[in-house]
């Protein structure tokens, strides 16, 4: 047993494959949430998303296309399985590491961004990246509206 974050269990399944021991031995283990109270656990979702498609690209439309690819439901689930990363969605059940975190009731989820702690710069990219990924914006309208993304 260990306390750690997401981001210390990020990108475990890479070193796997590089530990001696874990080869020789291998065994299942899932991420919970340590319990705060007589209710259980908190968990805090921070979305950690750093795609950029430079704006003056020759091919930006094939690039901002490819971006829209890569933050489809679909493809952030299968990086974030590769990578061992916290999956970007609602429903944790189907990710085997982190499939306890399904357990967690609604009232005790809750998005960093309304922790206040964030700064404007990191509140309008998440924003951002929170309309896109909910399909309230396109890229373009997020791009556009950069700086004035209402926070939700």
């Amino acid at each position: 047993m260990m306390f750690a974050t997401g981001d210390v269990v990020s990108g475990t399944a890479k070193r796997e494959s590089k530990s001696d021991a874990f080869s020789a031995h291998p065994f299942q283990y899932k991420f919970y949430t340590a319990p705060a109270g007589d209710e259980g656990g908190y968990f805090i979702n921070s979305i950690s998303i750093c795609f950029s498609v430079n704006k003056n690209s020759r091919n930006i439309d094939m690039a901002n296309e490819f971006m829209r690819f890569l933050i489809s439901k679909k493809e952030l689930g299968n990086m974030a399985a590769l990578k061992r990363l916290i999956p970007p969605v609602d429903d944790f059940s189907a990710d085997e590491l982190y499939s306890s975190l399904s357990e967690i009731p609604e009232d005790r989820r809750f998005s960093d961004k309304e922790t206040g702690l964030l700064d404007p710069a990191i509140r309008q990219f998440r924003a951002a990246i929170y309309a896109v990924g909910h399909g309230t914006m396109t890229v373009d309208e997020a791009v556009a509206a950069y700086g004035t993304i209402p926070e939700e």
